[in-house]
């Protein structure tokens, strides 16, 4: 008979992490079900006692210097997602417009163009349907989310009407190939810490963000670029840039010094992707533009900036900082070494969100896969503390904040933890160009 008493310390230590993580995500899957409301205290004791667990079983094997199995990871992994899916997403409602956004494709031919309260006083949607008009939030501007992710939508209404569940299973599904590519890149232990993260489950399995999409193909394609496999790096990188905007971020990486067909094949998948939205004359790139010209929330230095100059000032600066720092950074790659070597994109994300004026925390989502593949404690510190963001008006019980003001003590905690691991980096000589991918 089996006895735990003859399983290897290892093997006993990952399934006590393994259990221990289940019922702490079950926790948050039973109260996220069962409440009207998530309570706060309730959401961030889940998430600091999960990320408390996983750094405990990764110290472990840090200091012995031992690797669990890849096996192990992946199927505590996939125990914990289907855990998230039974839940319900936690202090968010952007699940309401990406089930309307499916349900106003299927019905209209478009998601562009129609702004929700366009829809209060009267539409053909369906009973079910109906509900996620109600939640909807900013019902006054149109959707955001770009074409690759409006047919998944769409994909997840047809088989399931606005049900979230659905769309959730759809996401992980994403997330677990993801895991996989990485599991034959990075070592184990760097893939666990990414595969039982408590931000990558809240926001995913728990709450069906589908920036996870766009990572997973945009990861995806530097493989195939690190393979020299450079037509379907192509296809992988356009894809991903249809799905969220971030991924143009990368796309120079693919096409510097490429050849035509390289050029073309990228252009044919976005153009093809786009296509039939624009010529029904709308996509999601107005609202885009609002969005990065009014919207602000959990900004670090941008912040400060806008002390010293005019916000429109601000935004522009910040942008005008970004873009010295990516030309700089895209000189010196393509200048020193192998360029079909993984760049930094942590770094490259990292900076971005720095001098953003808008830090959801599902954008870490953007820089966690590439931040496995080197060593570093500010990406990790980063996904971490970036909770705090949920301390805002919007979740504060009797708060003199607004809506979507986070706290100053939770805004300040975040930036100097932050700081803090940036500086520990800094120490150990981790912002040196690498060569190992």
């Amino acid at each position: 008979m089996f006895a735990i008493s003859s399983m290897p310390r290892q093997k006993i230590v990952i399934y006590v992490a393994g259990l221990a993580l289940s019922a702490t995500y079950g926790f948050l899957a039973f109260q996220s079900s069962t409440l009207s409301t998530m309570d706060l205290l309730n959401f961030l004791g889940s998430y600091w006692v999960a990320a408390g667990i996983l750094l405990i079983c990764w110290f472990y094997h840090y200091e012995r210097d031992i690797q669990p199995s890849v096996g192990d990871v992946i199927l505590w992994a996939l125990i914990f997602r289907i855990i998230g899916i039974f839940g319900s997403p936690v202090l968010e409602d952007d699940f309401y417009r990406y089930l309307l956004d499916g349900c106003v494709f299927v019905s209209s031919g478009s998601p562009y163009g129609i702004a929700p309260k366009e829809l209060f006083n009267g539409n053909s949607l369906s009973a079910e349907c109906q509900s996620a008009l109600t939640w909807v939030n900013n019902p006054d501007l149109p959707t955001i989310y770009g074409p690759l992710l409006q047919y998944l939508f769409a994909f997840s209404h047809i088989v399931s009407p606005a049900n979230i569940n659905f769309l959730q299973i759809i996401v992980v599904v994403f997330d677990l190939i993801l895991i996989i590519t990485m599991s034959r890149l990075v070592s184990q232990r760097m893939l666990m810490l990414y595969a039982w993260c408590p931000l990558i489950l809240k926001e995913i399995a728990f709450t069906a963000h589908p920036d996870i999409v766009g990572v997973s193909f945009l990861f995806c394609a530097f493989v195939m670029r690190f393979r020299q496999q450079h037509l379907s790096a192509a296809v992988l990188i356009a894809l991903a840039c249809t799905a969220k905007i971030f991924a143009f971020l990368a796309l120079p990486f693919f096409l510097y010094r490429k050849g035509p067909k390289i050029w073309f094949t990228a252009l044919g998948v976005l153009i093809a992707l786009y296509l039939p939205f624009i010529i029904q004359g709308q996509t999601n790139m107005l609202v885009l533009g609002i969005f990065a010209e009014r919207w602000t929330f959990n900004p670090i230095l941008f912040d400060l900036v806008s002390i010293l100059l005019s916000d429109l000032s601000a935004r522009v600066l910040c942008l005008g900082l970004f873009v010295t720092y990516w030309c700089y950074y895209f000189y010196r790659y393509t200048t020193d070494g192998d360029q079909n070597r993984f760049p930094r994109m942590d770094w490259i994300f990292g900076m971005f969100f720095v001098l953003s004026p808008v830090v959801n925390a599902w954008y870490l989502i953007w820089l966690l896969p590439f931040a496995a593949l080197r060593p570093s404690l500010w990406a990790w510190t980063a996904s971490l503390v970036i909770s705090l963001s949920y301390v805002s008006g919007l979740n504060l019980v009797e708060s003199t904040l607004g809506a979507y003001q986070i706290d100053p003590y939770a805004r300040t905690l975040q930036i100097g933890l932050i700081c803090l691991a940036l500086a520990f980096d800094y120490r150990k000589g981790r912002f040196k160009f690498s060569d190992k991918y």
